[in-house]
């Protein structure tokens, strides 16, 4: 349930949204990875000026170094996207579906459009399709 000032996302009500949740963890540990990595290098780089022999300048290439900084980034890549497709793909495959909502967001307004599955209710016509407008 969510709360006035919460700083964390609401209790998990579903499969796919825990596995949401735990990608979202699994990038953000991932991006400040990251960003400790970067602001590690930059803060040698710029200290380096003032300690002397804390950086050889004159490396000019580096074989070891290049497929390092290639290969990392690259499995970082795949594991978030193989993450991101599974869970797309068990957002898509929902079993236990009520009622299907799109939402569009136009310049000034939403569109909601539902469609219900109503068989239980009438044998005539399987779906009643709405759409309701609000302008905000």
């Amino acid at each position: 349930m969510s709360q006035w000032y919460q700083m964390d996302f609401p209790d998990p009500s579903s499969e796919p949204a825990r596995m949401l949740y735990c990608y979202h963890d699994t990038v953000l540990v991932i991006v400040m990875m990251v960003l400790f990595g970067v602001g590690w290098f930059l803060i040698l780089v710029l200290v380096a000026p003032f300690m002397k022999g804390l950086v050889n300048r004159d490396i000019t290439n580096s074989d070891k170094l290049e497929v390092a900084w290639t290969l990392l980034p690259s499995f970082f890549l795949v594991a978030i996207g193989s993450s991101s497709l599974l869970n797309l793909y068990e957002m898509e495959v929902g079993d236990n579906v009520g009622y299907n909502v799109s939402v569009t967001g136009h310049q000034w307004y939403w569109e909601y459009n539902y469609i219900l599955d109503l068989d239980e209710f009438t044998k005539d016509s399987n779906y009643i399709y709405f759409s309701l407008m609000k302008d905000y």
